[in-house]
């Protein structure tokens, strides 16, 4: 389900837009790129992977999703 609503947000948008999504295995905030299989930054807290996401996103004039610890879309 979760899937759908990223890819949705992607063909609306018609480019690439950021995950920021919580590893439990490293206990760290990784940003993702859809399309990409590496991880593009590790943060430790949420709102330092939300800054970066956020610099990343004025950089590259693209779009971010966030998902809280459990995996679920955060509202925005």
């Amino acid at each position: 389900e979760n899937i759908m609503e990223e890819k949705d947000m992607q063909e609306k948008s018609k480019k690439p837009i950021y995950t920021v999504i919580y590893n439990k295995d490293d206990r760290l905030w990784h940003i993702t790129k859809s399309g990409a299989k590496r991880v593009i930054a590790k943060r430790v807290t949420k709102v330092e992977a939300m800054e970066k996401v956020k610099e990343l996103c004025e950089n590259n004039d693209m779009n971010f999703v966030v998902r809280k610890k459990d995996g679920k879309f955060q509202k925005k």
